[in-house]
C-alpha cells in the first residue's frame, strides 16, 4: 500500500535586497514511498534533503506540486487535521534545539501526549513516558523525567527526541540527519533503537542521510538529490553497488571502506551554486559531460526495474 506519493513538488527561494536571485531549494522531485518502507534521501549539503523533510512535515509550504498522504491531498497548506499532524513525525538534526531548555523531560514529553489525548490523565502519561524509556535503555526512567535538556547528552536527547516522535504511534516518520551530530559510538545505539521502534509500530520512515553506507544499511530504496532534483532512484543494493548517474558514483567513490579500495572520480570545479538555466544541473561538475548535456535536461528514466536515473549517458 503506498503511504506517500510526491507529483513535481517544488520550493523556491528569493535571496537579495531586490529578490533578484533565485535557489531552487526542490525542483521537480517526484516519488512514492510504500507502507512500512525505509526510503532514503541521500546527498550532500545543500541539495535540499532537509528542505524536502520541512515539506513533507508541512513545517514548510511547497513552491508547487502535489504531495499525497494516505491517498489524501495535503499540499497547498501548512495546517494539518490533528489525527494527520499526529500520524506525521519529525526527528532534527540537533536534539538541543529540539527541546525547550525550561521545561524538564517529562513536561516535554507530556505536552504532545496531551494534546493528542493519549493517556486519560497525567499519571497515565507517565506511565507511557516511563515505559518508552526503559524501552531505549534510559533506567531509571524517573530520574531521566526529572532532568531538564542540558543535563543529558546529546546521544540520551536524541533517544528521547525520537521516544517524543514514536509515542504519537506516526505511520510516517521523517528522520532529518538524526545521527550526524553524535559520535560515532553513539550513532549504532540510535539507529538500533530507531529501527526496532519502526518495525515493532510499522511505521514507515523517510531516512535523510549524508552518509552512504549508513543509507544503505538502514534503507529499502535511496534516492539521490543533487541541487533539488532527483537524479538516481532504486533499491538501497542497487544505488550504492551499481550507481549510474555520475553524481552517485562520485559520491560512493569518497565514501570510505575497508572492504575495497576505491578510485576516486574527481569531480570539476565548482563555480556556481546556481543550477545552470538549461541542460543538466550536474553538467558544471560532471566528468563525462559534453555539448549535449549543456543544451538537454535529461529527465528521469528506468534503466532497469526499479532503477531510476536521470543522465542521458546512463
Amino acid at each position: 500500500m503506498r503511504i506517500l506519493q510526491v507529483n513535481n513538488l517544488k520550493k523556491y527561494f528569493t535571496l537579495g535586497l531586490m529578490r533578484k536571485y533565485t535557489v531552487k531549494a526542490l525542483d521537480g522531485v517526484s516519488f512514492d514511498i510504500d507502507q512500512g518502507e525505509i526510503f532514503g534521501v541521500l546527498g550532500e549539503s545543500g541539495c535540499g534533503k532537509s528542505t524536502l523533510g520541512l515539506v513533507l512535515s508541512r513545517i514548510e509550504k511547497e513552491s508547487s506540486g502535489e504531495i499525497f498522504f494516505k491517498q489524501s491531498k495535503i499540499s497547498g497548506s501548512t495546517k494539518l487535521d490533528r489525527d494527520k499532524r499526529r500520524e506525521i513525525q519529525i526527528i532534527f538534526q540537533n536534539p538541543y534545539e529540539s527541546f525547550d531548555q525550561r521545561l524538564t523531560i517529562e513536561d516535554s514529553l507530556d505536552l504532545p501526549l496531551k494534546i493528542n489525548r493519549i493517556g486519560t490523565n497525567r499519571s497515565r502519561r507517565k506511565e507511557i513516558m516511563k515505559d518508552f524509556l526503559s524501552r531505549a535503555g534510559l533506567e531509571p526512567a524517573e530520574s531521566f523525567l526529572s532532568r531538564y535538556p542540558h543535563e543529558l547528552s546529546g546521544g540520551q536527547l536524541q533517544r528521547i527526541s525520537l521516544l517524543r516522535a514514536m509515542m504519537l504511534n506516526p505511520s510516517f516518520l521523517i528522520a532529518d540527519e538524526c545521527v550526524s551530530m553524535l559520535d560515532l559510538s553513539v550513532r549504532a545505539s540510535v539507529i538500533n533503537l530507531m529501527l526496532d521502534l519502526v518495525r515493532s509500530e510499522k511505521t514507515t520512515v523517510m531516512f535523510i542521510t549524508h552518509d552512504i553506507s549508513l543509507a544503505k544499511y538502514v534503507s529499502d530504496r535511496i534516492a539521490v538529490l543533487y541541487l533539488g532534483k532527483v537524479v538516481e532512484l532504486g533499491r538501497s543494493v542497487d544505488v550504492v553497488e551499481r550507481p549510474l548517474h555520475p553524481y552517485t558514483k562520485v559520491l560512493i567513490s569518497y565514501s570510505p571502506s575497508i572492504f575495497e579500495r576505491r578510485q576516486k572520480i574527481k569531480p570539476k570545479e565548482l563555480m556556481t551554486v546556481f543550477q545552470p538555466e538549461t541542460g543538466c544541473n550536474f553538467v558544471n561538475r560532471c566528468p563525462y559531460a559534453d555539448n549535449r548535456c549543456e543544451r538537454e535536461t535529461p529527465q528521469l528514466r528506468e534503466i532497469e526495474q526499479g532503477h531510476w536515473v536521470s543522465c542521458h549517458f546512463a
